[in-house]
């Protein structure tokens, strides 16, 4: 078991045997609120210190991400700022949580002078990590990526709230799902009514994502959000930082030398990026229209892939290992990437440990939390260049696939897997479904298919009997020679057995493709949140376990 860690900002020694009870250095208590224990500290950034920790009330002493405020300026200005934000954070995360791809508040308060927050766990692994072990994504996976995160930021900004930290270290692709939960809420704004737009004394930006007007400290909105998005979308395409791509002098974005994108995504991912707020997208809704008019109106074929031209820096063998994993991300499973290092009840405790969603920063110079290294599970993408009504989907899988907003109505879709699958405000109207049979007549046919079988081996062995024995005395009869009867009888048997054989392996080729057909349509888990669908669909998802409201 990982020794614990002392949180008093000023201890020696912070590092603990496992079970104590207070620091041997300090003095000071052990557990927080006399509940959570930490066991290490996975980040600084300009105002707090974030900790990997347990949850000692609980059975299962579950793990837990702590920020403690801890403001590494020593002035009132600052102080006043942190305590702002940090509280900011804590409300804003108190009404955010709810949502499954937000990690969830448990506690914010006061102990011993100093401000704590303990939020959920999240395991998994960041984009930047991902694209960093991977290599540069493609145009269609940013594209996934856009979509999922424009989803998560149509909530937040439902709520009158702006992020203000998009990017690639503050995205985790959780394990469990491999859905993308958006953390790091430490420098969001509210905005609304009754809520001050001043000019901040300290601006709170990442160089390179945070769009002009909040590096100057001025107003933000939700275009700011989508400026950072596209940023983000920028870096995981060629794995440089955004701000190479953009002229100061005329202005203009050029990223051309690297990158060469379907003229629409191009499109859209320019005007996110404008300068003038009032040039870009001004919702998370109107990107997600323009990207799906986008799919729409494509052309039959695989969707564009952005060409990575040669960068003189990138040797050729790094390149070609970038193409490698990118081929192997297309294509589907890659395998899990451990890192090495000591383990805490099942949770890898390495240098840099995994998954924790309490990112640890509110400037920038924040220190970002990684993840475990496992790898990205995908099945076979959707037909995202066609249309989907109508189509035969009979059988495929789309397990943990996004596909809000696909137009599904009427559809084949027996035996198809939808597990896990995003279909917000999906059409699955009129969709051709199957159920699994009752548990009774399952077991009726089991035992049915047991007896046939059964049958079906004793009406063999008498056929061979019988074939060989009648085959025998007919010989003898005819010939009266013993050795000709035999030999007939022996006949009889290799002849019978053959045409059995070729019977039986019909059979059993019939059998599995009744087998096959009898697959079930699978909605386990998926989000089927404000999808159009026919009442009966409706409730066998619900009997399913899929997210409905």
């Amino acid at each position: 078991m990982p020794n614990c860690y002392c949180l008093n900002p000023a201890c020696p020694q912070p590092e603990n045997p496992p079970e104590a009870s207070t620091c041997a250095a300090c003095g000071s208590p052990l557990l927080v609120r006399n509940r959570y224990r930490a066991f290490k500290r996975i980040g600084q950034g300009g105002f707090g210190s974030t900790f990997l920790a347990r949850d000692q009330d609980m059975p299962s002493k579950p793990w837990r991400v702590i920020k403690q405020l801890r403001p590494v300026e020593d002035s009132p200005q600052i102080a006043k700022l942190a305590e702002e934000l940090f509280n900011r954070e804590a409300q804003v995360l108190e009404r955010l949580g709810q949502h499954s791809q937000i990690p969830t508040l448990y506690a914010h308060f006061e102990e011993g002078g100093k401000f704590y927050l303990v939020q959920e766990f999240i395991q998994g692994v960041t984009l930047s990590q991902e694209m960093h072990r991977n290599g540069p994504f493609s145009e269609e996976q940013a594209r996934q990526v856009m979509q999922e995160v424009l989803l998560i930021l149509s909530y937040v900004h439902s709520h009158n709230t702006v992020h203000r930290d998009i990017k690639p270290a503050n995205l985790i692709r959780r394990k469990d799902d491999q859905r993308l939960v958006l953390i790091d809420f430490g420098a969001v704004k509210e905005l609304g009514p009754g809520r001050e737009q001043r000019i901040e004394a300290t601006a709170i930006r990442s160089l390179g994502f945070s769009p002009p007007e909040q590096v100057q400290g001025q107003a933000v909105g939700p275009s700011s959000d989508l400026y950072a998005l596209a940023a983000t979308c920028i870096n995981l395409m060629t794995l440089e930082s955004p701000a190479k791509f953009y002229n100061h002098e005329t202005g203009q974005w050029d990223w051309s030398d690297r990158l060469q994108l379907s003229p629409e995504f191009d499109a859209i991912l320019t005007r996110m990026l404008q300068p003038t707020v009032s040039q870009r997208f001004a919702t998370a809704t109107d990107v997600l229209r323009a990207l799906q008019e986008m799919s729409s109106e494509e052309l039959k074929g695989s969707v564009s892939q952005p060409i990575i031209l040669p960068n003189p820096s990138v040797s050729s063998s790094s390149s070609l290992i970038s193409n490698h994993w990118a081929k192997r991300r297309s294509d589907g499973f890659s395998q899990p990437i451990p890192i090495p290092g000591p383990t805490a009840g099942g949770i890898p405790l390495a240098s840099n440990p995994a998954g924790l969603s309490g990112s640890t920063g509110f400037t920038q110079g924040r220190v970002s939390v990684t993840t475990t290294g496992f790898g990205r599970v995908k099945p076979a993408t959707p037909p995202r260049n066609q249309s989907l009504v109508g189509a035969d989907l009979r059988g495929q899988c789309f397990a943990n696939q996004n596909l809000a907003g696909q137009n599904l109505r009427g559809a084949d879709l027996r035996g198809a897997d939808f597990s896990g699958a995003n279909l917000q405000r999906a059409d699955l109207r009129g969709i051709r479904f199957n159920t699994p049979q009752p548990r009774w007549l399952q077991i009726l046919r089991r035992l049915f298919g047991h007896a046939k079988t059964l049958g079906g081996i004793l009406a063999g062995f008498g056929g061979l009997l019988g074939s060989g024995v009648l085959a025998f005395l007919l010989i003898r009869l005819t010939t009266g020679n013993l050795l000709y009867a035999l030999g007939a009888a022996l006949i009889a048997f290799v002849a019978a057995g053959s045409v059995l054989w070729s019977m039986a392996g019909r059979v059993s080729l019939a059998q599995n493709t009744i087998e096959e057909s009898k697959r079930f349509t699978n909605f386990r888990k998926a989000d089927l949140r404000g999808a159009k669908m026919d009442e009966k669909l409706r409730e066998f998802a619900r009997r399913q376990g899929a997210l409905l409201s």
